[in-house]
Order: C-alpha cells, then structure tokens, then sequence
C-alpha cells in the first residue's frame, strides 16, 4: 500500500510517501529504533535484544547479532554487550 500526499503551506510545497513494509523487522533499522524505544522506557537491555532476536526469527531470517554499547542500565562504566543468534557472516 502506497500512499502518496501533497501538501501546500505558505508557499510550500511538501511530498509525503508512505509505503507498507510487509516484513518490518527484517529491515534493520526499525528493529534497532524498536531497541532505542524499548531502552528509553527502561526495560533491562537484556530483555530488549531477546525479543528483538525473537521477532526476527518471526521474519525467516538466517542470522542476527545485537550489540549495546554505552552506559548500559545507568552505570558509570561504559560497556559493550553483545549477542548472536543463527548464522551471522563477517
């Protein structure tokens, strides 16, 4: 489903494209904004890469790895956690 809208506003032309996405957590970048979103309402970052690797596997996917980097869970040390599930090529 594509949809397509014009807008004008004082003397403004602006296009905006919407286009449905049949397999949206295949596409990388909504499921790490669907992580970013799961972080900003405090939900513990393992529970988070969990179910980000459970609703790609939802998607017919060989592979995934996620990795967190930061200041995980309000601490002072910075650290990197990582985990990997299926098939994940260099």
């Amino acid at each position: 489903m594509n949809v397509q809208k014009e807008l004008h506003c004082a003397n403004r032309k602006l296009n905006i494209a919407i286009t449905r996405i049949a397999y949206p957590y295949g596409h990388p970048n909504i499921l790490a904004e669907f992580i970013a979103g799961q972080l900003k309402n405090i939900v513990s970052f393992c529970k988070a890469m969990k179910k980000a690797i459970e609703l790609t596997e939802l998607e017919n996917t060989k592979g995934i790895q996620v990795q967190i980097a930061g200041h995980i869970n309000g601490k002072e040390i910075a650290r990197v956690e990582w985990t990997r599930e299926g098939r994940v090529p260099l």
